[in-house]
């Protein structure tokens, strides 16, 4: 009995973990520098993409992640961390760049190729989200047959694209108005 207490308890309990820190490095961090924040730009809760992206969708992206991670823990290349922390600079620097060349300044970039304090942290968190995901997208790929094998991997992976897809949307129409 005790055995299956313990058990349902670590099963309940385990995605608190990645959602808090993601919630946490995503969004919680936003909401202490709007606290500071005396600019003009519009801060986190004016967009779409902040609230629901940073605060809701790429947690739970992170949670689907961590779940499909568990399921193929033995076949995870860590030895190829450094790659994907590599891959991860990349795309959070090519990011920032393609949004100050596009000039699509906001509080965390209130002018082309300047970060504020807000943004170099976003920068930061950005390069690690990404390395994570990178990880968790060569994991899959990887052990693609298992992946499809396992119905929980599977759910954990398709519902992490649509985390994926949902935060895309969120950017789209922040970024249209």
């Amino acid at each position: 009995m005790a055995a299956v207490l313990r058990l349902a308890r670590e099963r309940a309990w385990w995605p608190i973990l990645p959602a808090a820190i993601s919630w946490t490095f995503l969004f919680g961090y936003q909401w202490a520098f709007y606290f500071a924040y005396h600019g003009g730009q519009h801060t986190v809760f004016w967009y779409f993409s902040g609230v629901l992206g940073d605060g809701l969708f790429i947690p739970a992206l992170n949670v689907a992640g961590v779940a499909m991670l568990r399921r193929l823990m033995p076949s995870i290349a860590w030895r190829r961390l450094p790659l994907y922390a590599l891959l991860g600079l990349a795309t959070a620097a090519a990011a920032f760049l393609a949004q100050a060349g596009l000039d699509l300044v906001n509080w965390s970039m209130p002018i082309s190729y300047r970060w504020s304090p807000v943004g170099q942290f976003h920068f930061l968190v950005m390069w690690a989200e990404m390395t994570f995901l990178y990880l968790v997208l060569a994991t899959a790929v990887n052990n693609w047959s298992r992946l499809r094998q396992d119905p929980i991997s599977w759910r954990a992976f398709m519902f992490g694209w649509l985390g994926v897809a949902l935060f895309a949307a969120t950017v789209a129409v922040d970024y249209a108005r």
